[in-house]
């Protein structure tokens, strides 16, 4: 073993360090310091803005429906003072409103950061909001116009998502200005622990504030490969000025303590230690018992999606793993959600199509419609319409203008600057005219409203084991990728969102992601 490293144990025999006279402390000076879960503040005053401008969101769709719904006004008015009048209905309202968005989770820690994901839950409350108003109304017999319990959550839902985008991006702003961050702990090799903060200051939207690093290198027996994980404490020579002001911890079991002495809301892995390790069992529990976060970081290969249930047989624990995203109900109601969507589609884009068209064909003469064979559900092969954005037999081109550009021909490979491109070609790609046929394709059955982008077989076969799951689900019009940054992304960051949307997808969460595609398409962003 090389000398410059210190050979320690995780567990040392205490949690605490002794005084002198060997009694046991809270590590640190605050000995009153509590032992329970720490609460920044500004987390308080946030989410107490959240909850009163939701509230005055869900008024604010009262007051539209009753615009439109005199006569219901009246009503509840006619019943001014009872249960059934309206203090007593804006009152349900608004409890409702405010505890199906807990419910649905739209208050918890890193939910007010999210991108659509927070979208989601957001419709996720407003229809359990439905729900509770239909119950409600219906068990206590109250007179409550039916048009206000069926308009006001969708009504509410759109007001909710421009509050919470705006609040958002008031967070993200605060966050790059050094605010509203969580003070982290970093635990990791000396390598993983500066990619990590890296990554974190350029992607200050997680909120995670390094203050504190715990190097460590994992060692095993040269004999026995397969022995238990070691970990020892390697020295962190700092290369910047940020480094240089971050604290060094060991890693032992006095480390929760540290980080609770300096105010840390996070311990985060980077690296290194494994998740089956007896230090890692050892340090969550550690950690957790002290209030802090627990967080590891993911590569494509350690996402996990699955529902997990610890079965009850002592002599044999068995952990199960479900997708129930999978199951045959989903996936009729996805193909029925589709069939509508592409219907209604179709009807209503056929103007444009019938337009676009004419311009394609008329601009050089060649066909309107551009076919290619692409890879879809379980690998089959099926053929997709688009509309013709470059010249005729471009894509036998695709391999020469690769060479020239220095690039490989490979998954992801698009020219930015395609002189194969025509004049009318730049103008649908950037407004994404040229994917309304593919409403075709997803009538059919080849592909879905939301998916993973179809790709051809020359990308499949450069697949990996984990990144081939992609082929489980059909592929889409629009997805994460899509909306994401599109083909500003590299090729790791598409995997990994092709992969966790395959593990995660649910349709509250397709119906999030259409929503934010009308965003990213007006943006133009990645398009090209």
């Amino acid at each position: 073993m090389d000398s410059q490293y210190n050979e320690t144990s995780f567990f040392d025999g205490t949690y605490f360090a002794p005084d002198a006279q060997g009694i046991l402390h809270r590590t640190g000076e605050n000995i009153h310091q509590p032992l329970g879960y720490t609460v920044p503040k500004w987390r308080y005053v946030y989410n107490a803005t959240l909850v009163a401008l939701d509230t005055v969101m869900v008024l604010f769709a009262c007051c539209i429906i009753f615009l439109f719904n005199h006569p219901g006004y009246e009503t509840l008015l006619h019943h001014h003072g009872e249960p059934d009048g309206i203090i007593g209905f804006l009152l349900i309202v608004c409890v409702a409103n405010l505890v199906c968005l807990y419910l649905s989770k739209s208050y918890e820690r890193h939910t007010m950061g999210e991108g659509y994901e927070l979208y989601t839950k957001l419709i996720n409350a407003q229809l359990l909001n439905f729900v509770v108003l239909c119950t409600v109304t219906y068990i206590f017999k109250m007179g409550t116009p039916r048009a206000f319990t069926f308009a006001i959550p969708p009504v509410a839902l759109v007001l909710l998502v421009i509050e919470r985008y705006l609040m958002r991006l008031s967070l993200h702003r605060n966050r790059r200005n050094g605010e509203y961050n969580y003070p982290t702990v970093i635990v990791g090799s000396p390598e993983g622990i500066r990619h990590t903060i890296a990554d974190l200051e350029s992607n200050n939207s997680l909120g995670y504030k390094p203050i504190a690093i715990c190097p460590v290198a994992s060692m095993r027996e040269e004999h026995d490969p397969d022995s238990p994980q070691h970990l020892v404490s390697v020295p962190f020579h700092a290369n910047t000025a940020a480094e240089h002001n971050l604290v060094v911890l060991p890693l032992n079991s006095h480390l929760p303590q540290a980080a609770k002495k300096l105010n840390a809301q996070t311990v985060l892995i980077s690296d290194v230690l494994t998740r089956d390790s007896e230090t890692m069992r050892t340090l969550s529990l550690a950690v957790e018992s002290m209030g802090i976060e627990l967080a590891l970081t993911t590569k494509v290969a350690d996402i996990g999606g699955a529902t997990l249930h610890m079965r009850g047989e002592t002599s044999l624990p068995v952990l199960t793993a479900s997708l129930p995203q999978y199951s045959l109900k989903t996936r009729i109601c996805k193909r029925f959600f589709d069939i509508i969507l592409s219907s209604a589609a179709i009807i209503v884009s056929s103007p444009i199509m019938a337009y676009v068209a004419f311009r394609v064909h008329h601009e050089d003469g060649g066909p309107a419609i551009y076919t290619q064979q692409r890879i879809g559900l379980y690998g089959k092969p099926f053929t997709l319409y688009k509309f013709r954005s470059m010249r005729v037999n471009a894509d036998k081109e695709d391999k020469k203008l690769a060479e020239q550009m220095g690039s490989d021909h490979g998954i992801l490979f698009k020219a930015k600057d395609d002189p194969r491109i025509t004049k009318f070609g730049h103008f649908i790609r950037k407004t994404s005219l040229d994917e309304f046929p593919q409403f075709f394709n997803v009538f059919k059955g080849d592909m879905s409203m939301v998916g993973p982008r179809p790709q051809q077989q020359y990308e499949v076969d450069e697949y990996n084991s984990l990144y081939s799951t992609r082929l489980l689900v059909k592929p889409g019009i629009t997805g994460p990728w899509q909306v994401s940054g599109r083909s500003d992304l590299n090729q790791e960051e598409s995997e990994r969102l092709d992969v966790s949307y395959v593990e995660n997808w649910s349709l509250t969460a397709d119906i999030a992601i259409m929503f934010k595609t009308v965003s990213a398409v007006l943006s133009g962003t990645g398009s090209y």
